[in-house]
């Protein structure tokens, strides 16, 4: 730490810090919060209108996603996508921060491709707002490189604890995901301590909310030793389909690289009308998928329905990330994840009936898989789905579940998602080119 930059300077600024970015975080969540509220009640608003229910959601969805992409394309386009990647090209110092134009595009952009029901997690916004905060901050208050850099990871993280209210996962996250990237010292890592619990606080107080995805803690009091070998098995499979979503997610972004170029505003105003008529007519495969995974794990579908639902989730996932507005996929992942552990769950209760568990455990476990195969940090998925769920029983058939995809990931040639997107970002700056 450089000498300017005192110990209990750089501490009270993460504060601020977190206090900031939590607020910016349970915004974001309230404003989002009001808009599905809206977007729910919508058949009754519209039941005696002259106009067709479907074709209304279609022009507000074209609407919403064409005024996102506007704003990210003229205005920031480095608030496309999560911007997690591009925190870490910052922190690599590959990449500038531009906080005065990406905290109010990532808001507003964010809000308005995901209220719109583009497949997108309120993560990423949170995150990238969480940086720029911290960048922000840093700032104003004249801090050396080494200072800034520890507010930009503390921002980070509280960006993520406000998003999920899961504090201990944004603290995780800095320091398993960003490890590479993170100059890791007794300063460093106690500014993110500091910053995520602040704006986990900031966040209760707002929004007065407990676990943001409950699950009954007493779904999975005891494992035996049969089902965590099922669970490793899960991992394995579950392992394979981050590789392939990875892959699948890069390949739509490069095919929508041109089509951004060259018919931006055509590209957007399709992909919002698209998606207003899938938030008319299926729901379900549209949105974070927050409400989705409770429904799922308490009433669930048939097998069918569910496999069909997981392949038509991952097409809406990658269309909605290649759209080019800011957005996560944290949330959705952990929908996928869901999805798939319960096909599996299901398919072994056919198979193998009154030998397996309750199908909702392997929901639990592969949730955080997912997330582990594809962002490559394990650890954060364990404990990002036990501050989620508030069901801590399930932490050891999770760590099972979430290690054996990651190294099945990783054993298999895939590549972590954010290295990937990353990669693209700094080959788009090298060409001249501009992609999500």
């Amino acid at each position: 730490m450089d000498k300017t930059d005192s110990r209990q300077k750089i501490y009270l600024l993460a504060i601020a810090v977190g206090l900031v970015a939590g607020l910016c975080g349970a915004g974001f969540h309230f404003a989002l919060d009001q808009a599905l509220v809206w977007r729910d009640s919508l058949p009754m608003i519209v039941e005696h209108w002259p106009i067709p229910g479907w074709l209304f959601t279609m022009a507000i969805g074209a609407c919403m996603v064409w005024l996102a992409c506007y704003l990210v394309r003229h205005f920031a386009p480095e608030a496309a996508g999560s911007g997690i990647q591009e925190i870490e090209g910052v922190m690599e110092g590959t990449r500038p921060l531009r906080w005065q134009r990406v905290l109010p595009v990532k808001f507003v952009s964010g809000w308005l491709a995901i209220a719109a029901g583009l497949v997108l997690g309120r993560e990423g916004p949170t995150v990238h707002m969480g940086s720029a905060v911290g960048k922000m901050i840093s700032d104003w208050a004249g801090l050396s490189r080494h200072g800034a850099q520890s507010l930009i990871a503390a921002g980070a993280g509280a960006g993520l604890a406000a998003a999920f209210n899961a504090p201990i996962a944004g603290i995780i996250f800095i320091t398993e995901e960003m490890r590479r990237q993170f100059e890791y010292n007794f300063v460093s890592l106690h500014s993110v301590l500091l910053a995520c619990c602040v704006a986990a606080i900031v966040n209760d107080v707002w929004l007065a909310q407990g676990p943001v995805l409950p699950i009954l803690v007493d779904l999975y009091p005891q494992a035996i030793p049969f089902d965590l070998i099922l669970f490793i098995v899960l991992g394995i499979i579950i392992g394979m389909f981050g590789v392939l979503f990875n892959r699948a997610l890069i390949l739509g972004l490069d095919a929508m690289t041109g089509f951004h170029q060259h018919h931006a505003d055509a590209t957007a105003i399709l992909f919002g009308a698209v998606t207003g008529i899938l938030v008319w007519f299926i729901p379900d495969v549209t949105g974070s998928g927050d409400k989705l995974i409770e429904t799922l794990v308490r009433d669930h579908l048939a097998l069918g329905a569910l496999v069909v639902l997981l392949v038509a989730r991952t097409i809406t996932s990658v269309m909605s990330y290649s759209a080019g507005t800011p957005g996560g996929i944290f949330a959705p992942l952990l929908a996928l994840g869901t999805l798939a552990g319960l096909s599996f769950g299901l398919a072994l209760q056919y198979l193998l009936p009154g030998v397996t568990a309750h199908a909702g455990v392997f929901a639990v476990a592969a949730m955080g898989a997912l997330f582990s195969a594809t962002v490559r940090a394990p650890v954060t998925g364990i404990v990002l789905v036990a501050e989620l769920t508030g069901n801590y029983d399930m932490l050891l058939a999770s760590a099972l579940t979430c290690v054996t995809a990651s190294i099945t990931a990783q054993s298999t040639g895939g590549q972590p998602i954010y290295s990937l997107l990353l990669q693209r970002t700094n080959k788009s700056q090298e060409t001249g080119s501009k992609v999500t």
